[in-house]
């Protein structure tokens, strides 16, 4: 089983983790991290505003995340976890292999937080139907193309560009 969230729904349904820890239920939850309310900037484009949107701050007890804020990584070990951050591209498969023994040999869900260039706009469907995917930007086809619909960021932390 596998679960997919972005940054935000993920902290505001976060609880669900400690419940699956308490029931030993194993999964692998991918968390796609872009530091930004996605959902609620891509409402906000519709009225030509882009205004508090992000989940951006320096987190003293975590200075490696650079700006990225909340270390995901701690928490989801606070509610009784396992969890694994990848900022490099080609770290992924073995993320999700590992990802997938630890949810085997301690019956807990899994995070794997998949740290992403800030302000990326995710790619979403009301349906499970994947032709009704809608873009909300053009699709990148090299890394230097996205974001392109407003400013880059620097990053301290070395992100993966889609």
């Amino acid at each position: 089983m596998v679960g997919l969230s972005g940054d935000h729904d993920f902290q505001f349904m976060i609880e669900e983790l400690a419940v699956g820890a308490q029931h030993r239920i194993p999964y692998v939850h991918v968390l796609l991290n872009n530091a930004y309310l996605g959902l609620i900037r891509q409402a906000q484009r519709a009225f030509d505003i882009d205004f508090q949107v992000n989940l951006e701050f320096e987190n003293i007890n975590s200075p490696e995340l650079g700006v990225y804020g909340v270390d995901h990584v701690k928490v989801v070990e606070g509610l009784g976890c396992k969890a694994i951050r990848v900022t490099d591209p080609g770290e992924l498969g073995a993320a999700f292999e590992r990802a997938k023994k630890l949810a085997a040999r301690f019956q807990v869900p899994v995070v794997v937080e998949v740290v992403l260039e800030r302000v990326t706009d995710i790619s979403m469907s009301t349906t499970n139907d994947i032709g009704e995917v809608v873009e909300f930007e053009e699709i990148a086809t090299e890394p230097g193309h996205a974001p392109t619909s407003i400013r880059a960021l620097e990053a301290p932390v070395k992100a993966l560009e889609i």
